[in-house]
């Protein structure tokens, strides 16, 4: 990474704790700001808030409590500077690559406390075209993935004290499982789903998290690949396994542009390893050892999509 490039990826990381800082300050001082109405020769004051259309008021007296005046000033000189760094954060944004910045930071941090899990979803696309010099296309998504094994074998830390200070606050979803958002990505623990109606969310409790149940990520722990950064290591499923689990998953999506995005990554990984006989003889391998539903959709897919590959 150039020192240009390296300099706006620490900017855009201290931005994004700040705007985390500044909102959980926001959010324990209170709204509005005060007024004041002249009966007579007796000015009274009103402190005064909006509750979605209604206007609140509640009466001071014919004087202003200095510490209530005082967190409504900073709660306006905070929503200033908030403002200031979402722009900043907006021009950041446009010069590197977000994403790749965002994520590279939470691995890092899950590498270095010993979080054991798995770096899944099109973010795996990026690194195996990084550590495998093959031609990937990169999608871009705001969507983080992480898969934990069941029953989850390691040392218990709470994950949302770890990203808090990435500047994520947690969040839940209908199912309820778990995410942490920072306000621009989303970070979803993944696990596989015990049995065929079993969709619960299910809870890590070393981790502190409740993941969501998804088919066919048991394959995703075979044949994976560790990658080495600077100070700190984190694991991938293979490329064909990768392939493989999106051919498996694109089928039972109903939203279009999924579907076809699983596709389009399912071959270009696909095209790319049967292009090195010996990755392809390991994928193929592989592929043998599925179970014979699971191995028999792939093949058709594979003879539908990409009649070219020998099976």
């Amino acid at each position: 990474m150039s020192i240009v490039k390296k300099t706006l990826a620490e900017n855009y990381i201290f931005f994004i704790r700040e705007l985390s800082r500044i909102d959980d300050e926001i959010r324990n001082l209170p709204r509005g700001s005060i007024s004041a109405k002249k009966i007579g020769k007796t000015t009274y004051y009103y402190h005064q808030w909006r509750e979605g259309k209604k206007v609140r008021s509640v009466s001071l007296g014919t004087e202003i409590p200095p510490e209530l005046l005082q967190t409504i000033n900073r709660r306006k000189l905070l929503e200033g500077q908030k403002k200031q760094i979402t722009k900043e954060i907006a021009i950041i944004a446009k010069a590197i690559d977000t994403q790749r910045v965002t994520v590279d930071d939470v691995i890092k941090v899950f590498s270095q406390n010993g979080i054991r899990v798995i770096l899944i979803g099109s973010y795996c696309i990026p690194i195996l075209k990084e550590e495998l010099k093959i031609n990937l296309p990169t999608i871009k998504t705001q969507d983080i993935d992480f898969l934990v094994n069941v029953p989850y074998r390691g040392r218990d830390i709470d994950v949302e004290l770890l990203l808090k200070p990435l500047g994520f606050s947690l969040g839940f979803n209908p199912d309820g499982s778990n995410f942490f958002t920072n306000g621009i990505f989303k970070i979803e623990f993944l696990a596989p789903q015990g049995g065929r109606d079993t969709d619960k969310a299910i809870y890590i409790k070393p981790l502190k998290i409740s993941a969501i149940p998804l088919r066919y990520l048991r394959m995703l722990f075979d044949q994976q690949m560790e990658v080495e950064k600077e100070g700190y290591k984190f694991i991938v499923p293979s490329p064909w396994v990768l392939a493989y689990h999106k051919i498996l998953i694109a089928k039972n999506r109903r939203v279009k542009d999924k579907k076809e995005k699983d596709m389009l990554q399912a071959i270009a990984i696909l095209r790319e390893i049967f292009k090195r006989p010996d990755d392809a003889k390991k994928a193929l391998s592989y592929l043998e050892t599925l179970p014979p539903k699971w191995k028999g959709c792939i093949k058709g897919w594979l003879a539908e999509h990409m009649p070219d590959i020998s099976l």
